[in-house]
Order: C-alpha cells, then structure tokens, then sequence
C-alpha cells in the first residue's frame, strides 16, 4: 500500500451505490438505500435481514478504476462480507482460537462505531484502545458485554492482543527522510504498532514523536540528538501532506490528525491541526521541551 496514493480521481460515485446494490441482490441479499446515492461514503444499504452494508471503505478502492474494475472488486468486497457473516461469533470459540485471533486496535475515540466500547483503554488524547478478532475475511471489534461471554479472562485478552499486533507483519519499515521513520501495511493494526514503540526502533530513552493518521499507516522521529529537531520538522510537514492528500484519502478514515510524543509509556497530544486551513503547528509543553533539551545535550 502506496502511503501515497497514486490512483486517479474517483469515478462517478452514484454508479457505487448502484454497483453495490446489484451485487448484493446476485448473491441474494436484497437491499434499499439508506442515504444520498451521490454520497457513498455516508450512505449505507440496509437488508431484509437488518444488516447494515457501509460503502465508504468500498468507494476507496474502488477510486479510479475503470467499470469493469469496480464491478470486479464490489463483488469480491462482498463475497468477503457475506463469507465473514458464516464465521462463529467471538463467544463460540475456544481458548486456543481466541489466543491466536485476538488482536489490539487503535480506534478514534470519536469514531462512529456502533460498538459498545466503554471497556476501551485510553492511549491518547482521542485516541482508545480496543480488542478485536481476527478473522480470515474480517475484523470484529469486540464489545463491552462480550467480553465476559468469552473464553478467555479480560487480562489475557489484552496480554495476547498486544501480543499479536506486535507481531503483524508490515510491508515497510524505513527511514524516508532524515530521522524520520516509516512504518506502513495492508494490516488494519499498523498504527496500533504505536503502542510498542521499542519492537520497531529500539530503544528511544528521549522518546518519540509519532503521527498515526490512519490505521495503515505510523510515522515517527525518535528523539536521538540534535538531528532530532529538524526531523520533526520534516514529520509536521509530511502529516499535513498525508491529511491533505485527496486523492489517497485516509483508508478506513482519520484516526488522529496530530502528533503524539511517547516517553516512559506516557502519551500526549503536541501539535494543533486546523481542519479549515491545513495548517499544523507544534506546541512544546513542559515534557516534551525537557525530552528536546536532553536529546540535544
């Protein structure tokens, strides 16, 4: 996954809804539209059966192909979606399967999922962690009363997710500028690496900085020397690229439009994002200045 993206403007978008509705009725899923059909990232397609079927991740990849592309790539998405729907439920398995399925997520504090998430730990300002499962063809977020429904205890459902979303591979791990590394996956749990800062850059006794606008993607400095300063730098500036990226867009949406500084397991916010002008801009509070004033001793 480009962390840039490279496609082309999206197509028509009503042509989605319409698209996606016909694939759902070949595979015999009858559905009526909920929402403006020129719309498809706010529009979704409720069933008979009452399962709601969203098109905003969909209207990503779908962006710029051609109509025999998208016909192509709305029915695989929804093979998938109706294949994952036939998976056991996160309280029908067993020990073993939850051990190897159980995943840490970062997730938007404000996102709008309709999962019962007061369980969630706080990471950082807007930001939450959750426990997923996951599955051959789709993640399922767990929620707050399915958590005693299951097989294992809530202390090593959170031990073993972190475990395993450690242990997600990632499609690059490099430095893209001085100073400046890149951390990027078709994994939904990329950014979650944030939370194990260590596991991919070593040892930081400074701290890091780090951005994680979406979930396939971390960016981060960590504090070393002098050096350090003007890498962040060039980290602002390539966070307000990816926010303002059009064309890329921010699969699966914004998960944070700032820059977080990590030391010692404590995470804060320092940096103030303007929707309205693009513009970034990064606030040195007393830990951070403290953490700069050491790293360039």
């Amino acid at each position: 996954m480009p962390w840039f993206g490279r496609k082309k403007p999206a197509g028509d978008a009503p042509s989605l809804v319409v698209l996606a509705q016909r694939a759902l009725a070949e595979r015999g899923v009858e559905t009526t539209v909920d929402g403006h059909p020129d719309d498809p990232v706010h529009t979704r397609l409720l069933g008979a059966d009452g399962q709601v079927y969203l098109l905003a991740n969909l209207a990503v990849q779908v962006r710029g192909e051609n109509e025999e592309r998208r016909t192509a790539i709305v029915g695989a998405h929804f093979d998938r979606m109706l294949q994952a729907h036939r998976e056991p439920a996160p309280e029908e398995l067993d020990a073993d399967e939850l051990r190897d399925r159980v995943r840490l997520r970062l997730l938007a504090e404000d996102a709008a999922d309709p999962t019962d998430l007061t369980y969630a730990r706080p990471f950082a300002p807007g930001l939450v962690l959750g426990l997923c499962v996951d599955y051959p063809t789709m993640v399922s977020t767990l929620s707050t009363g399915s958590l005693p429904k299951l097989a294992l205890g809530t202390d090593e459902l959170w031990a073993m997710g972190r475990f395993n979303s450690d242990a997600e591979p990632v499609d690059a791990n490099a430095e893209i500028a001085p100073g400046v590394l890149l951390v990027e996956g078709e994994s939904l749990f990329t950014a979650t690496k944030a939370v194990n800062l260590p596991a991919l850059f070593g040892a930081a006794p400074f701290g890091t900085v780090f951005a994680v606008p979406h979930r396939h993607l971390l960016l981060a400095v960590p504090l070393r020397d002098a050096d350090s300063v003007p890498a962040i730098q060039t980290l602002a500036g390539l966070l307000v690229r990816v926010l303002g990226d059009r064309e890329a867009g921010l699969p699966g949406g914004l998960l944070s439009p700032h820059l977080m500084f990590s030391r010692h397991g404590q995470v804060s916010q320092v940096s103030t994002f303007d929707e309205a002008t693009g513009e970034l801009r990064i606030e040195v509070d007393e830990r951070f200045q403290e953490a700069l004033q050491e790293a360039v001793a």
